[in-house]
C-alpha cells in the first residue's frame, strides 16, 4: 500500500469540509444515494494519504459505496471518517458511515424537516399573505444557521474520530432533546391546520328567528359545536390514504381533488 504517512493539512481538511457542505447532494441518486458527494468531499485527504493514482482510486471505490443522511450532521461523520482515514483504519472508518449516517438522520430530519422546517414554512407563509418582508427573513435565517451549523459539526467529528459512536449512544439528553423536538413540531403543525386547509360546507337551511324565516349556514352551527372539524377530518383523510392505505401521495392529491371539484359543482362545499 503506497502511504504517505503524512499528516493531513488543514488546507485539505477545510476543502473536504467545504466540499461536504456545499455539494454533498448535487450527484443524488437513488442507488447510492449521498456516496459520490461523499467520495467527492474525502478525496483531498485521500490524495495526501496516498502515493499512487492508483491507490487513491481504490481508496476513493471504498467510499462510493451506499451512503444516506440528513446533510447537516453528516458532517460530523465526514469528520470522523477522515480521523480514522488519516490513521489508516480504513475498516473502521467505513464501519462508523454505516453506524451513525442511521441515528443522526434521524435527530436531524426531527429537528430540521418535523420541527424548524414546517413552522418557518407556515409562518413565513403567514406573513407572506399579509405582504410583510419579514416573511423573507424567517424564510432565509433558519436554513443559513443550518448551513452555518455543518463547519462546526465538522471540526467535532474530527475531534472526537471513533468515540463520536459512544457520544451519541451515552448520550440520553440528545435522545430526549430528538424526540421533543418530533412532538413540538407535529403539535405545532396540528395547531396551524384550521387556518392552512381553507374548506367548509356551503349548505344552509332555514330557522325561524323572531317570527322571521332566516337562512342560516350549516357551517355556523357545526362550529358551534365542533369549531374546525372539516379541516381535521380532511387531514384525517390524508393521514388514512397515505398511513393506512399506503396510497402515495400523488394519488391522495388527486383524491381531495376529485372531492374538491364534486363538492363544489354540488354547492356542498366551499
Amino acid at each position: 500500500m503506497a502511504r504517505t504517512n503524512a499528516k493531513v493539512s488543514e488546507k485539505a481538511l477545510k476543502t473536504a469540509c467545504s466540499r461536504h457542505a456545499n455539494t454533498l447532494q448535487h450527484c443524488w441518486n437513488y442507488e447510492r444515494m449521498q456516496a459520490t458527494g461523499f467520495a467527492y468531499s474525502i478525496a483531498p485527504v485521500i490524495r495526501e494519504l496516498y502515493d499512487t493514482e492508483e491507490e487513491v482510486c481504490e481508496q476513493l471505490k471504498r467510499h462510493l459505496q451506499f451512503y444516506n443522511t440528513n446533510p447537516t450532521p453528516s458532517n460530523a461523520i465526514l469528520g470522523a471518517s477522515i480521523a480514522l482515514e488519516e490513521q489508516y483504519q480504513t475498516e473502521a472508518s467505513d464501519s462508523i458511515k454505516v453506524a451513525l449516517m442511521g441515528p443522526l438522520a434521524g435527530i436531524g430530519d426531527a429537528v430540521f424537516a418535523v420541527l424548524i422546517k414546517p413552522i418557518t414554512y407556515i409562518v413565513a407563509t403567514a406573513l407572506a399573505n399579509e405582504g410583510s418582508y419579514l416573511s423573507l427573513v424567517v424564510m432565509i435565517v433558519p436554513f443559513l444557521l443550518f448551513y452555518l451549523a455543518k463547519y462546526p459539526l465538522f471540526w467535532y467529528g474530527y475531534k472526537k474520530s471513533a468515540a463520536l459512536i459512544e457520544d451519541l449512544n451515552t448520550n440520553s439528553a440528545l435522545a430526549k432533546f430528538t424526540k421533543g423536538a418530533q412532538i413540538v413540531g407535529l403539535t405545532v403543525v396540528g395547531g396551524f391546520v384550521p387556518s392552512m386547509v381553507g374548506v367548509s360546507l356551503a349548505l344552509t337551511y332555514t330557522k325561524e328567528i323572531d317570527g322571521v324565516e332566516k337562512s342560516v349556514a350549516i357551517q355556523d352551527t357545526l362550529d358551534k359545536a365542533f369549531p374546525a372539524l372539516l379541516p381535521v377530518l380532511i387531514v384525517y383523510l390524508c393521514y388514512w390514504c397515505i398511513k393506512v392505505k399506503k396510497f402515495t401521495p400523488t394519488k391522495t392529491i388527486l383524491i381531495l381533488l376529485v372531492i374538491g371539484f364534486v363538492g363544489g359543482a354540488l354547492g356542498i362545499l366551499a
